[in-house]
């Protein structure tokens, strides 16, 4: 690291506490676009959550606790990766972390753009892919601008959308789903004790498990800003137990308020949430503040953007500044914001948008995009938890103000639990779900494939072309 970074490192101010990293978590982590996905369910999503946050959400949340807590150096992801299995699976995963992050966005966004549609009082422009496209496009260099203005503005603005945009419409409609049963209103969706097992006809019924653990993920980004916070050992582990509790309490229980009193077929992946809320309002023939609500999740989505754009970015400045991207892709602003780096992120976002000019369907485009961005991200985790396992026999006698429970065999079992889960969900991001109607199994496997490989294949041209000039390019390199 260069001795600019270093000393911007300590003059840094501490501006991050317990509430405000767990409220970044949050914001990145919690999006109440999957909650329509699960409500189609029924009860059985709890077989899905269940298996989510066994076999992933808990690993995720306890793997990556004791090595924020361990290692809470800059550079995140990549610090721990390279630290315990050498420094190019290191540049790989803070790359994965980074671009699985621009080919989601655009799903995000589209969920945002039906939001302004509703907003705006004309629904209907949902559905125009020219309308979703220039939206994206406004929401991602707007979204971009506020993070190059620093990371005061971020953490407020992350801080505010949690709580106004995520939280608060979340609670919102677990309480309508609640009202609507406490009413004595039938609900839509079978409550018995059988139907918590799903109705698995097919190998593509699986898929949607994609949709959950994309929707967990996150976790481990907020320690990019580790270096934010006064006391990282002793709040980061606090942070992360706390963010977990909102996050599986508000999907769950916001999944189940949309099965119980809205039919699944009224559903769509795009808009969901937001069409939910309003039929919930209607059958209680109560006037309906829709258009509001959808500028609070709006804000929401938002605030989701910008800290995903934030985190990925300054940790992928790490590895840039170790050598791995040419000086060009290490320079900082005034801010003390990865300028180059997020600029460039910013126009991968925008090319990976153009896929909905190109295939037949919104629907089929953002379940395409979610089936890359899911895994490309599940093989970083993957790298994770294995850095995990390593890492604790590599520094066994390293004080950890917090460590999984059970030392190196605990260890063991929830980094290779997590690792198992996740090689799994990656085989079953190939198949097609059966709701997008896609009836081309090869042509879909292409897609995918092709997808993968376009994002994994250049850390490794980079890595055979890198020169020794570029470790030292980074000192003094500010613009």
């Amino acid at each position: 690291m260069s001795s600019e970074s270093g000393s911007q490192s300590k003059s840094r101010p501490h501006s991050m506490g317990v509430f405000s990293l767990a409220m970044v978590n949050c914001v990145a982590v919690i999006n109440l676009r999957n909650l329509p996905s699960m409500a189609e369910y029924g009860l059985g999503m709890v077989f899905f959550y269940a298996f989510s946050v066994i076999f992933f959400l808990i690993p995720t949340a306890l793997v990556s606790a004791e090595l924020a807590a361990g290692f809470p150096e800059e550079g995140g992801i990549f610090n721990w990766v390279s630290k315990a299995l050498g420094n190019p699976l290191g540049f790989l995963a803070a790359w994965l972390q980074l671009i699985s992050s621009a080919v989601s966005f655009p799903t995000s966004l589209v969920y945002l753009a039906s939001l302004l549609a509703y907003a705006i009082g004309n629904p209907d422009l949902g559905s125009n892919r020219y309308y979703i496209l220039f939206s994206i496009l406004t929401v991602n260099w707007l979204g971009t601008w506020v993070t190059l203005r620093g990371m005061r503005l971020t953490n407020f603005l992350t801080n505010v959308s949690s709580l106004l945009g995520t939280i608060i419409p979340g609670i919102i409609i677990i309480l309508l789903g609640t009202s609507w049963i406490i009413a004595g209103h039938p609900s839509c969706a079978e409550l018995s004790l059988p139907a918590l097992v799903p109705k698995l006809n097919s190998p593509e019924q699986f898929v949607f498990l994609l949709n959950v653990l994309l929707g967990f993920a996150g976790l481990e980004m907020s320690a990019a800003h580790a270096q934010d916070v006064a006391n990282p050992r002793r709040d980061y582990p606090r942070a992360i137990l706390l963010s977990t509790l909102i996050i599986f309490t508000i999907s769950l229980l916001g999944s189940l308020a949309i099965a119980v009193s809205v039919p699944k077929e009224t559903l769509t992946l795009e808009s969901g949430v937001i069409q939910s809320i309003g039929a919930i309002l209607g059958k209680f023939g109560l006037p309906s503040p829709v258009q509001w609500i959808a500028w609070l999740m709006a804000l929401g989505v938002l605030g989701w953007f910008v800290a995903w754009v934030a985190g990925p970015a300054r940790g992928m400045l790490t590895t840039a500044r170790m050598g791995n991207l040419p000086p060009f892709l290490q320079k900082i602003n005034g801010k003390g914001m990865p300028s180059t780096i997020i600029i460039w992120q910013a126009v991968a976002i925008t090319l990976s948008s153009l896929v909905f000019l190109l295939l037949p369907s919104v629907t089929t485009c953002f379940w395409i995009l979610i089936a890359v961005a899911t895994q490309v991200l599940l093989i970083m985790y993957i790298l994770m938890f294995i850095s995990g396992i390593v890492l604790k026999f590599k520094y066994p006698d390293l004080k950890r103000a917090y460590a999984v429970p059970f030392g190196k065999l605990g260890m063991i079992m929830t980094g290779g639990l997590g690792s198992i889960a996740c090689a799994v969900c990656y085989l079953i991001g190939f198949l097609p779900p059966e709701e997008i109607g896609f009836k081309n199994k090869l042509l879909y496997f292409t897609i995918v494939a092709v997808g993968n490989i376009l994002v994994m294949l250049p850390p490794f041209i980079i890595i055979r072309l890198r020169k020794p000039s570029w470790r030292n390019g980074s000192e003094n390199f500010t613009g």
